[in-house]
């Protein structure tokens, strides 16, 4: 599985870098010889209410419409730590066999390793998997090729708002990304381990849970500050989880010190999806994807756990979602071909195969709650109904509040609220 939780380290890089702040391991400085101006900077900081349209630069344009498939030659994909299947790739070569063409994947468990990779003269891969406040970085580094979308017919398998009118805010018309995964973040439990009365339905605010002393040694929560202190601003009424609110984060680190008084909680990086499965944890704050992955990465199914496990998340438009992408690099070598590759994850049968493996969820038509879970649907019995929750409708992603990336002063001050909650456990 991936390192979770490194994949959401990039958060305070993106926002140092997007600023041009020296001792960030600045990308923009390392490849175009000077930091951004404050305006793109910025721009770099996408918000639903703020759109961005990245600009197609004259030395960095679209391929043509009518070009064929690169002959012999080798795909190389940059990805997440098993986050692609083996046998997708490996279907995708037998699919273009007859131009030659190879697969050779290449993978990262850091987002620091990922950019600092993507910097280096000699990166010449045709896709990568970055996240959404890094598009404007690879963008302005000229280090991502705009997408032809007549080389992706497939996008129409899409949810309608990434195909729709302007597309996604962090990338309008989907001009140097399409969507890969989705995700929403909430808490995970054992039924076994937490009483009914206990657990988040039942509760008026269901985050309580994770503070009763019932299940003291019993909870963890991700070391992510990001992900934790949202998850305390919520319990706290507060909805703005990328607030600039020096009171409000404060409250929220307080609220953090409290519940590790009370339950002994426990940092962890794989303990939604490793922890809950073996009954390590009664409690875990969890990606709905690492829900999922603990029926296949977690042994939840070898262990026969995956019964006891269940899943919430506010479906009410103050719950936490996210999104992680796919894109085509500048410097590869074979261009159509990794349109081919975006189409082909693009395919229904091959997004759903996809997500079997992965258990992070893929935003196409056929990977809903009605699709998976209705009376007729091929793939009913693919998601326990247990976890129905950790499968999102469009509806619910669209109402869902991204975190994103930070002002250098707004950042600083969460992470002086997570340095200070850390140093009291």
């Amino acid at each position: 599985m991936p390192t979770r939780i490194s994949r959401r380290e990039f958060l305070r890089r993106s926002a140092l870098v997007a600023a041009g702040l020296p001792g960030a391991g600045d990308l923009l400085v390392a490849c175009t010889g000077s930091p951004p101006t404050r305006r793109e900077a910025r721009a770099l900081l996408p918000r639903p209410d703020r759109p961005v349209t990245w600009p197609i630069h004259d030395d960095n344009p679209p391929i043509g419409s009518d070009l064929p498939i690169e002959r012999g030659g080798t795909l190389r994909v940059y990805e997440w730590r098993r986050y692609l299947s083996k046998s997708v790739l490996d279907e995708f070569a037998r699919l273009y066999r007859r131009y030659d063409v190879h697969v050779a994947a290449e993978s990262f468990e850091s987002r620091d390793a990922a950019l600092a990779r993507m910097a280096e003269p000699n990166a010449d891969f045709d896709v990568f998997l970055p996240t959404v406040d890094q598009i404007g970085q690879l963008v302005n580094a000229r280090l991502l090729r705009p997408l032809n979308h007549d080389h992706l017919p497939n996008l129409r398998s899409l949810w309608p708002q990434f195909r729709g009118p302007g597309g996604p805010f962090y990338d309008q018309d989907l001009r140097y990304t399409i969507p890969y995964t989705v995700f929403s973040s909430g808490i995970g439990w054992r039924t076994d381990l937490v009483a009914k009365s206990d657990a988040p339905p039942a509760l008026d605010v269901p985050w309580n849970v994770m503070w009763d002393r019932t299940y003291r040694g019993k909870v963890g929560i991700y070391d992510d500050y990001r992900e934790a202190l949202s998850m305390a601003l919520l319990r706290d009424g507060v909805t703005d989880v990328n607030t600039a609110d020096p009171v409000a984060l404060a409250r929220a680190e307080r609220s953090l010190a409290e519940m590790a008084a009370a339950v002994d909680v426990e940092l962890t990086t794989e303990g939604a999806y490793e922890g809950l499965p073996t009954g390590e944890f009664a409690l875990h704050q969890a990606w709905s994807g690492d829900m999922l992955s603990a029926i296949r990465w977690g042994h939840a199914r070898r262990l026969g756990t995956v019964s006891a496990l269940e899943y919430w998340w506010p479906t009410d438009g103050s719950g936490v979602v996210g999104c992680d992408l796919i894109a085509i690099c500048s410097r590869g070598r074979n261009p159509v071909l990794a349109h081919a590759f975006l189409n082909h994850l693009l395919d229904s049968d091959v997004a759903l195969r996809n997500f079997a493996w992965n258990g992070y969820q893929p935003p196409v038509n056929d990977a809903t709650p009605e699709m998976l879970f209705g009376p007729r649907s091929p793939w009913r019995g693919s998601v326990p109904d247990r976890l129905r929750y950790a499968v999102m409708t469009p509806g619910e992603f669209e109402r869902g509040e991204f975190l994103l990336g930070l002002d250098p002063a707004t950042d600083a001050e969460w992470m002086g609220q997570w340095d200070l909650f850390r140093s009291g456990l």
